[in-house]
């Protein structure tokens, strides 16, 4: 499944959520609108008066989501899917609590972001923003999909493309032509050259720095301050500089695409 595809077909599903830029024209987009900058606003919806859900939030990465939402003057509800949250995360509830709202993701890992984002439509929530955070840059040339979250601090350049539940962690630097596919994380700090092309469900670790072109497979892991100089193969870990294979994992049981972008 392509980024392509999903721009094509999921228009629907895609919010965009960023208050600090202006539309590039006249007219205010509408909720069933998608555009390639992730900086222009959708403001015809109501849950930018009633608020967002952070869904899933049994991991501290949920403070983050919940301070970009702060700084957008956004009111955040904090919907605990397990149990055993931290109480003083904002508007704590469970899911039996509330009716859905308009969701963003709120952990960092790219196992646990696509679980989660399986479990959030399970339990009935379908419209998942693409979040960005007011300090971050973002090309009007880049393209953000559902339930992605750019980070503070966080560039993303010219026809970067951040896929379905994407996490790019504070201060991280995605280069020009860069795709990360469905699911991928990043740590704080790492910088992903020029053309990068990131697997699905794919975790960069922090610091990591990935050379011009490379090509890191599905479910593969790059651990922190590693330094790629080559393709990394699918479920594969590495690490060190230059980066070298670690270890490798099954993977079975491993999502294979977004589940929004599946349902019906």
């Amino acid at each position: 499944m392509t980024l392509t595809w999903l721009r094509a077909h999921l228009v629907p599903h895609i919010w965009v959520l960023n208050l600090t830029h202006s539309v590039h024209n006249d007219e205010p987009l509408k909720s069933d609108q998608t555009t390639h900058n992730p900086g222009s606003p959708v403001l015809t919806t109501t849950w930018s008066t009633h608020g967002v859900d952070i869904y899933a939030v049994g991991s501290p990465y949920a403070f983050d989501v919940a301070d970009t939402l702060s700084r957008l003057g956004i009111t955040a509800r904090s919907v605990d899917n397990l149990g055993g949250a931290d109480e003083r995360l904002p508007g704590l509830c469970t899911p039996e609590q509330v009716s859905p709202m308009p969701f963003a993701l709120g952990l960092s890992s790219s196992t646990g972001r696509m679980a989660a984002a399986a479990r959030a439509i399970t339990d009935g929530w379908r419209e998942a923003i693409a979040l960005v955070d007011p300090t971050a840059a973002v090309s009007e040339r880049a393209t953000v999909g559902h339930g992605a979250y750019a980070n503070a601090g966080v560039v993303v350049s010219a026809y970067a493309e951040l896929g379905c539940f994407v996490s790019v962690n504070r201060s991280s630097s995605i280069g020009h032509d860069c795709v990360l596919e469905f699911g991928v994380g990043t740590g704080p700090g790492v910088v992903l050259a020029g053309g990068v092309h990131v697997g699905v469900g794919a975790f960069i670790g922090a610091g990591a720095v990935i050379l011009p072109g490379v090509r890191v497979g599905q479910g593969a892991t790059v651990g922190a301050g590693a330094v790629v100089t080559k393709d990394v193969a699918a479920w594969t870990t590495v690490v060190g500089n230059p980066a070298r294979p670690l270890a490798t994992k099954d993977p079975a049981n491993e999502q294979q695409g977004c589940p929004l972008c599946l349902t019906p």
